[in-house]
């Protein structure tokens, strides 16, 4: 019996837009940094705006794992004369041989100083608690002050939290003066002072 071949018809999709489609199959995508997105240049290839910038595309690559074995065989040619050993400054002067030529560094090297400074300053701490986290210290706090064996006994300690967690807990939302300034303030107390509050069976609580 012959096979028969289905020889379907082909249709232009003329929902698909054209242009979108070939924006992105041609486009290599966004770049977020805008230190690499100010020195990018679009008409070269990534690898060449990366070697430029002294960058580097690939790091398995740019730092290859070290290999005993072509170590070894380094060595043997030296030995066997097969390749000359490298000279030092003074030897070169000695015997009159002229300096080999210095690399120079990456076109637009000053791109990864920029990126070094930035790495190097210390991002200012953006950490907040939640709204909920908040809303359940402040009951406990309203209720105990800083009794944390207290906070374990309470119907609303849903966690069953310990009163070294308890009292972890509070010291962090201390910690954060934009979010335990408005606690204060909510309690017609001084903003940036310890509340002058008896605590139990703990050490002190402001640093």
């Amino acid at each position: 019996m012959k096979i028969r071949k289905n020889h379907k018809g082909k249709h232009y999709r003329y929902s698909v837009n054209r242009k979108t489609l070939n924006k992105t199959r041609s486009s290599t995508g966004k770049i977020k940094d805008p230190a690499l997105k100010k020195m990018w240049v679009e008409g070269q290839r990534v690898g060449t705006n990366f070697s430029e910038m002294g960058l580097a595309k690939d790091p398995n690559k740019a730092i290859a794992i070290p290999s005993y074995r072509k170590d070894r065989l380094h060595a043997a040619k030296i030995v066997n004369g097969f390749v000359e050993e490298e000279l030092d400054e003074e030897e070169r002067l000695l015997l009159g041989i002229k300096k080999a030529p210095v690399e120079e560094g990456p076109k637009r090297g000053h791109v990864v100083e920029e990126l070094e400074q930035l790495a190097s300053e210390r991002a200012d701490p953006e950490f907040r608690l939640p709204k909920g986290v908040v809303k359940e210290l402040s009951y406990f706090l309203n209720k105990y002050k800083f009794n944390y064996k207290g906070m374990v006994t309470d119907r609303k300690n849903y966690g069953q939290l310990t009163w070294r967690q308890f009292r972890l807990k509070i010291r962090r939302f201390m910690s954060i003066p934009e979010q335990f300034n408005v606690y204060l303030e909510q309690k017609n107390l001084t903003a940036d002072v310890k509340p002058d509050w008896p605590e139990y069976e703990s050490d002190s609580e402001w640093k």
